[in-house]
């Protein structure tokens, strides 16, 4: 019998060049695509520069041919590989001597090399050996690399008699030349610890003070300024939901390296270690957060972790072997509660050989490559790397993912929240289904949603061609398009969806709901409360999936992950279900059986719900329905029926 674990993972069988089995090869994800460059043959005890290219989407291996590119690095494994712009940069690693006669002239390297993903070629290497400049490091093999910013931080590592370099180096990326070193008092390298980085940064607008100056109400029009009868009081900025957003890091929010490091399997040390740059200085800080690490398990030992930052979570692979058990064991760090879990992959990862994980951040997977008939141990021992296999595990299914980023400040999503709550350039009226109007700007609408610009382009064609039926020849008619907007394309004559009319669009919705998509469209995130009411939250993922609003949609799974209980699980699941969102879908899934299996299950008033969305809807003082944080004043739904309106959504009528 399968296990909900088993949704979050498959296998595929990798196609293509696939490499041969190496030893100490490194690779690093760019976009869509893995690159795997060096190591040493298993077969030949020779060290290659060879480098494959992986398709993540298509699962085909190719091996790039790079035989006359007169800069191409010499053999090298054990090396470090990273990502900068649009760049690999490679550092270190064991290689051969000048002028060596055998496989077994060794020597340790220390160059910096840069690889032109988009040129297919490696650039010339500019040499930093010289004794007179400070801090260029020794040469070394083994150690961690990790790139913050523009700097390439080099740590750890051994040197060609395997004594522990114990030290950090930083290399201007830019410059192209060393610009710190610093003494570390640890031994680091790649059998024991892991240095990862992430592109973005995480931020919570919650703990930053951020919000528009001045009162709600007050943007547009003067304080003395009366209320229309019957509207709505201008949303207040303290009862504003903002929810952590991504964004790339800044002076002030930079870049940070987290350095794990387990030693000691038989009694595990764990250690937790952040690097923050500090800005316009060469220098950065060490913060120990190895103490604040807990939870109700904690990571094994794992032998050549490897790791990457997805949102607010640490993701540790790695090798864990004991007497009687053997497995690719998967954890993460929640770096705000600072509380380990474990990734259960299911039935997947239970067999095989499995030795090399990676962050595929665009589609919040972790992907590792193996082989799913070789023998773990006997690979381990070997030090093997296989590519024969991939495995893809939905990271997102376990609450793990990166969080949207904002396409407006918070500033600027407030501001546009006061227009339309002040009623600037109201020239369009939004009719819901219980009649109820709300207005808002035309001009908005075509601006910010792809399908209302469409159904305008149509009916304004629709009306010029009538106009022009009727009027004396040679008449010009004086309607224009959407700002950009074409003709409709040839073929199947298309026409506009009936609901439309030159001042209103009626929406089969009730007006809760067309009141949060109408906010929406104007500050580009979900930032009231009403917003925010689950059943609210369900129809807005309805109509991001109907009208196509990629960015509506992650928002609102977004907010969906965040608020996830035992309590929102099953209607949750059902609309995921309904739109196709797999991830938060299966950890929905993973919610209801969880709370199913606890004792006492789901209260009586739970189970009698019908609406499945347990406790997310409350009764006004006349027994009708409505979302939860939603006014007294805001009129019960039509029918009686709550926001079941959603389903009658349709696309162009």
């Amino acid at each position: 019998m399968h296990s909900v674990s088993d949704l979050t993972t498959f296998a595929r069988k990798t196609l293509g060049d696939v490499p041969p089995r190496l030893v100490g090869a490194s690779t690093a994800i760019v976009g869509d695509h893995v690159y795997l460059f060096g190591g040493r043959l298993v077969t030949e005890r020779r060290m290659v520069s060879d480098m494959y290219v992986f398709n993540l989407k298509t699962f085909v291996w190719t091996k790039v041919d790079n035989s006359g590119d007169p800069h191409l690095p010499g053999p090298r494994y054990f090396h470090s590989m990273d990502l900068w712009n649009n760049y690999l940069v490679v550092f270190g690693g064991m290689g051969y001597k000048a002028g060596a006669l055998t496989v077994d002239d060794y020597c340790v390297l220390d160059d910096v090399r840069y690889y032109d993903i988009a040129q297919k070629c490696w650039l010339a290497h500019t040499a930093t050996t010289d004794a007179s400049i400070p801090f260029i490091p020794r040469a070394r093999y083994a150690h961690l690399s990790s790139v913050s910013g523009a700097r390439l931080f080099v740590i750890g590592g051994q040197d060609l008699s395997n004594v522990w370099l114990d030290d950090i180096h930083v290399f201007d990326l830019h410059l192209q030349q060393w610009v710190h070193r610093r003494a570390y008092p640890r031994h680091c390298g790649t059998y024991r610890s892991v240095a990862v980085a992430s592109p973005w940064r995480v931020r919570n607008p919650q703990e930053e003070d951020v919000h528009l100056p001045g009162n709600a109400g007050t943007r547009f029009r003067s304080p003395n300024a009366q209320l229309p009868p019957g509207e709505a009081p201008c949303t207040s900025p303290a009862s504003m939901v903002h929810l952590p957003y991504s964004a790339a890091p800044t002076p002030e929010f930079p870049n940070e390296i987290l350095l794990y490091s387990n030693y000691n399997f038989t009694d595990v040390k764990r250690e937790l270690e952040i690097f923050t740059p500090i800005p316009d200085e060469d220098e950065f800080a060490i913060n120990d957060r190895s103490a604040s690490m807990g939870g109700n398990a904690l990571p094994p030992g794992l032998r050549f972790p490897t790791g990457a930052v997805l949102g607010n979570h640490l993701i540790l692979a790695g090798t864990y072997l004991a007497s009687s058990y053997q497995s690719f064991s998967i954890w993460a760090l929640d770096l705000a509660t600072m509380q380990w879990s474990r990734i259960d992959p299911g039935s997947t990862l239970a067999s095989g050989s499995w030795c090399r994980a990676l962050l595929w951040e665009a589609s919040n997977k972790f992907v590792i490559f193996g082989n799913r008939n070789g023998s773990l141990v006997d690979d381990y021992n070997r030090r093997l790397l296989t590519w024969d296999h991939i495995a893809y595990i939905d990271l997102e299914a376990f609450g793990i993912y990166q969080p949207p980023q904002l396409t407006l400040d918070i500033a600027a999503q407030e501001l546009g929240l006061a227009a339309f709550e002040e009623r600037i350039f109201a020239d369009f009226e939004i009719i819901c289904d219980d009649e109820r109007r709300i207005p808002c700007s035309r001009r908005m609408l075509e601006e910010r949603w792809p399908w209302f610009r469409e159904q305008r382009t149509l009916y304004l064609t629709a009306a010029t061609e009538a106009l022009k039926a009727v009027s004396p020849p040679g008449t010009s008619v004086p309607l224009s398009l959407p700002d950009g907007a074409g003709p409709p394309d040839g073929g199947v004559e298309a026409r506009p969806d009936p609901r439309l009319t030159p001042r209103t669009l009626k929406m089969a919705e009730p007006y809760p709901v067309v009141l949060a998509f109408v906010q929406y469209m104007y500050a580009q995130a979900l930032i009231t409360p009403l917003q925010h009411a689950p059943a609210v939250l369900s129809a807005l993922l309805v109509l991001s999936s109907t009208y196509d609003l990629p960015h509506l949609q992650s928002l609102v799974v977004h907010a969906m992950h965040r608020a996830l209980s035992a309590a929102t699980s099953v209607g949750v699941y059902e609309v995921a279900t309904l739109c196709n969102c797999q991830s938060l879908q299966i950890r929905a899934l993973k919610v209801v059986m969880s709370s199913s299996r606890r004792p006492g299950g789901r209260s009586r008033q739970d189970r009698s719900d019908p609406s499945g969305r347990g406790g997310s809807r409350l009764q006004d003082s006349n027994g009708h329905a409505r979302p939860r944080g939603m006014s007294e004043s805001v009129r019960p739904l039509g029918g009686g029926g709550g926001l079941g309106g959603q389903s009658r959504v349709v696309n162009g009528g």
